[in-house]
This record gives C-alpha cells, structure tokens and sequence, in this order.
C-alpha cells in the first residue's frame, strides 16, 4: 500500500534522508567517481538490511559494498558522456532540489524532538513475531466513513458493506478481507489500530494516507517463544525504523497543520475541470483555448493580507516534480486530486522556507543532492541499456515450439461500448436504440475517449477483458444489447456482435506474449555484462578498505 494526497506528497519527499551531515569521511572504497564512506555505506547497508530481512556478515558487506561501487561507476561514467546537461537530467535536479529541502526543513524543525522508549522496542519486536488477518471497509472521506460506521452498529454486514465501497475487485467478493500480514506490511496507523484490536472487534474510522478505513481483526498469531538473544539481534534495526516511523508521524502532523493554517481554498469549477481533463472526458481544445485554460486560477493560500494564486499551469510545474505514481493516485478521484494539490502547496512552503533559512547552503545540502542525482543517473543509464536488450529469433522459435499448447487465442467476441455517467442517463439512451444506430448514439453522447470517431466499438474482446460483465456478454446473443450496467468508470450500454471460437495462436500472434516472458532475462543479462565490462575497465582503479569495512560498527552514529 502506497500512499496519496498530501501526505503522501509531503511524506514521500521527506524520506529523502540527508546521511551527509556527519562529518566523519572515514573512506570504504576510493577511485575515479567512487568516494564511499563508512557513514554513506552504514546508512544505506542498514536500510538494505531494514528492507530485506537478511542478517548481517562479513560476505553480505562486501557484496553490498561492490554494488555501490558499481552505481558510482555509472554515474561517474554517464556524467562523463554529459548526461547531467540533458533536459531530462535538470528536471531531475530540481525535483531532488525541493525533496531535500523539505528534508532538510524537518531535520531542522522535527527531528531533534523524535525519541524511541524501550517499550516501544518490545512493543515493536512483537509485532515483527506476529501475523494478523484482518477486513476493512474504505471511504475517502470521514463523514462517509462514519456513515458506514454508524451502518456496522445497526446490523449491517462487512459483506454487503463492502460490495458497496469495493467496486469490481477481489475485496467486494471478499468482505473487504486483506488477508494475513504482519509488521511494516500496511499504512502504520491502520497497523497501530490492527495490532491493538482482539480478533471479532471493529474500530471506529481510523484515518490513513488513503482515506478512512473501518477495521474488524478476524485472527492472529504471535510466535510463542521470543527471546531476550533475539531481542538483542534486531533491537539496532528496530531502534532505526521506529526512529524513521516517528519522524514520518512528526511530518503528517506538521504538514496536516500547516494546510490547515494556509487556508487553502480551491476554485471548484477549475478543480472539476481539471479533473475532467485528466481522467481523459474532455475532447482536445484548440491551442489558444488551452493557452487560456492554463492561466486559470485553481487555488489560493496563505495569510488574508498575503494570498498567493495558483494557475492550473502552477499547478502543473509543481505536479512534475513528484513521481508517476503519485500523480497517477491523484487521478482516481476530485477529492485525490484536491489532496494532492493540498500536498503540493505544503510541499512548496516548506521548501521556501527552507530556501529562506539558507538550509541549502550546507556542504551536507550539496553531498546529499550529488548523491540523489547519481543515484537517478544510475537508474536512468540501466534503463537505456535494458532497453536495448532484444530476444534472438531463434530463441523465440524455440519457445514457441516448445510451449506451443500453452499459446491459444481465447474465445471473443465483437462488442460495442456507449459509457456515460449515470444510471439515469444510460437508460434514456436505451429507450433511442428503437429509432437511432447504436454507432450513432455512441458518437453523440459515450465519454470513451475516441468514440466519437469508432462509434463505440471495443473490437473483438476476451472475457477476461470485460471483467464483471464479461459472463454476461458472452452469454447474450448476438446482436443484443446489455444494460445499463454499472462499471467503474459509470454506466455502460453494450451491443454484442459475432463471436470467434478459441484456437491455437499462430507465431506471430504469440510472438509478443514469448518476448514479454523471455525479455527480463536478456535484459538482465545485456545489464549484467555492462557491469562486468565497466568494472573490468576500471578495475587497477579502485581501492577498497576491507580491513575497515569488517570492523565498521553499525550502530555508532560516527566511526572513531
């Protein structure tokens, strides 16, 4: 689970940790772009160890130290061959720019306050003993998930509840059951609140980074022997990771508190349009209309004396400076979108008032940037090898011959689409099926984007293309039509047309299904040997302090 809206975009940018303010340059690794110290390889070793659940060894040091040898290597070599004067590398620059100086703002504003007691570690070291199974009913807002709430207590079911709020996925078959997970596996207050119920009981609406969840503990298990040696083992890396966890709650409070001060107030028709917009339900405008469009005020904020107006091109700027995955969160809904523009704001007042404090103007500021963009030029250098990996030909006949039973074409069949959003409005479009083409309804009025120039036709589909109402397709009639049925995206209308029986795939049409299953492996491999070749390049270069690696103490702050 990964979170949205304003936390998360304030969240998200401040893990961005900064490890370079120690001072210590106690060195690990040295040569042409590679300046490893012991304080950079202990902070990002115990976050591998932190992620992975391995156990510390003198073997495991070693192979992590030679990887981040390799990433400086990339970087050293891509900023030779001037990939930090591209576009795509100063865009980069500046989204890293705004994550450390939030970063840096919490460090000089929340951190020094955050402290770890040791029953926290007990409590901590528990919950990593123990799995629970637990359901939960969502809502994006707390007065509709105080209505659900209230719906609990007069006798209503999680069952029927969450067919409701769970709409066309496993959760609405399910109850909303997520199954058994245990420690650091969900959004943390919904843990706190998982960890604490007795099995059978429900919480009221505990608010989370996605909204409210209501939840009801069905079962757990805690492992019956814990001992004090284990205990010892991981209380280093539980320390860390409380640590980290309370740090993210000081965040979520500040940033919540400071949305509230600002004051954000949305222009609800430039919101809703704006969402139209991204959820793809406006057609393409001409470019001055755009040019206008843009300039549109969708926000203000900040003290009544003092108001500053956002455009949806401000809007946009600050929007291109998170990850994809955010941005594509804040499509699901108006209400994402509005808290993810709140976010948005918060992030920028915190990296302004961090630029005013001059946080920025620290050698640490600057290490932790070089670092980020290396580690970016690593990701961006791999990505442009991968993708020049290709699957030789023979390799794809062989497969193919090979699994050729697994490779068949499903039964489809023709279908054609009008999607609108109501109820109401789908079954006005029924009654003019009696006296207009189904294609020119769906011209007229689907919000399928390109219906107007299809007339609605999906082409040939797979059941399993149709989700909940493929059963219903594939059991009508040709020349039917369906209707209106809920999905999604709104109500849809279908015309079933002809259908074609299941077959064997002939090569070429299994052709991209082998590639999409062979390729990762040629991918790692075309990575694999630009390693090695990069490396062996290098390799009367590099100088690596073994002796200090095997001594280096995880948990000092500093080496001696």
């Amino acid at each position: 689970m990964k979170a949205t809206g304003l936390i998360a975009v304030v969240g998200l940018l401040w893990l961005a940790g900064c490890h370079a303010g120690s001072a210590q340059q106690t060195l690990l690794a040295e040569g042409p772009g590679v300046h490893i110290t012991a304080d950079a390889f202990r902070e990002a070793y115990l976050d591998y160890l932190l992620r992975s659940g391995q156990t510390d060894s003198p073997r495991l040091r070693r192979l992590f130290l030679e990887q981040m040898i390799r990433e400086a290597l990339v970087a050293y070599e891509a900023r030779q061959q001037g990939l930090d004067r591209t576009p795509a590398y100063e865009e980069e620059a500046r989204a890293v720019e705004t994550k450390l100086l939030v970063e840096a703002y919490a460090r000089h504003v929340l951190y020094d306050t955050v402290r770890v007691r040791e029953a926290e570690l007990a409590e901590a070291f528990v919950r990593i003993n123990t799995e629970v199974r637990a359901r939960h009913l969502w809502a994006p807002t707390r007065a509709a998930a105080e209505s659900l709430y209230a719906r609990l207590q007069a006798g209503a079911s999680f069952e029927e509840l969450a067919a409701e709020v769970f709409r066309d996925t496993a959760l609405a078959r399910s109850g909303g059951d997520l199954g058994w997970f245990s420690f650091d596996e969900m959004d943390p207050a919904f843990e706190d609140v998982a960890f604490r119920l007795r099995p059978g009981e429900i919480s009221p609406p505990v608010r989370t980074a996605y909204g409210y969840s209501i939840i009801q503990v069905m079962d757990r298990f805690t492992k019956p022997i814990l001992t004090e040696t284990e205990f010892a083992q991981k209380r280093p890396l539980l320390e860390r990771y409380l640590r980290y966890r309370k740090q993210q709650a000081a965040r979520e409070a500040c940033a919540r508190s400071l949305a509230d001060s600002l004051q954000i107030r949305f222009h609800e028709a430039t919101l809703q349009r704006l969402y139209a917009r991204i959820a793809g339900r406006v057609e393409q405008e001409a470019e001055g209309e755009r040019e206008g469009w843009l300039q549109a005020p969708l926000l203000t904020f900040g003290p009544p004396t003092e108001r500053v107006t956002w455009t949806v091109a401000d809007f946009r700027e600050q929007a291109r400076l998170t990850g994809r995955a955010q941005r594509e969160a804040a499509a699901r809904s108006p209400e994402a979108l509005q808290e993810f523009a709140r976010g948005l704001v918060v992030r920028h007042v915190l990296a302004e008032r961090a630029r005013a404090a001059g946080l920025h103007r620290s050698p640490a500021f600057e290490q932790a940037r070089q670092e980020a963009l290396d580690r970016w030029l690593y990701r961006y250098v791999r990505q442009q090898v991968e993708s020049g990996a290709t699957v030789p030909e023979d390799t794809l006949r062989a497969f193919y011959e090979a699994h050729r039973e697994d490779f068949r074409m499903p039964a489809r069949r023709a279908v054609w689409e009008i999607l609108v959003p109501t109820e109401a409005e789908a079954q006005r479009i029924r009654t003019l099926l009696a006296t207009t083409p189904f294609e020119e309804l769906a011209r007229r009025y689907s919000r399928r984007p390109g219906a107007a120039a299809t007339g609605g036709y999906l082409g040939f589909v797979a059941e399993a293309q149709l989700g909940e109402v493929g059963k219903a397709v594939f059991a009508a009639g040709e020349g039917e039509v369906l209707g209106p049925l809920r999905i999604a995206d709104g109500y849809v209308l279908l015309r079933v047309g002809a259908e074609q029986p299941e077959r064997p795939m002939t090569f070429e049409e299994a052709r991209p299904l082998i590639e999409r299953q062979l390729r990762p492996f040629f991918a790692r491999r075309r990575w694999q040997e630009h390693l090695a070749e990069l490396a062996a390049r290098h390799a009367d270069r590099i100088t690596r302090h073994l002796a200090r690696l095997d001594t280096l103490h995880l948990t000092s702050p500093t080496d001696a």
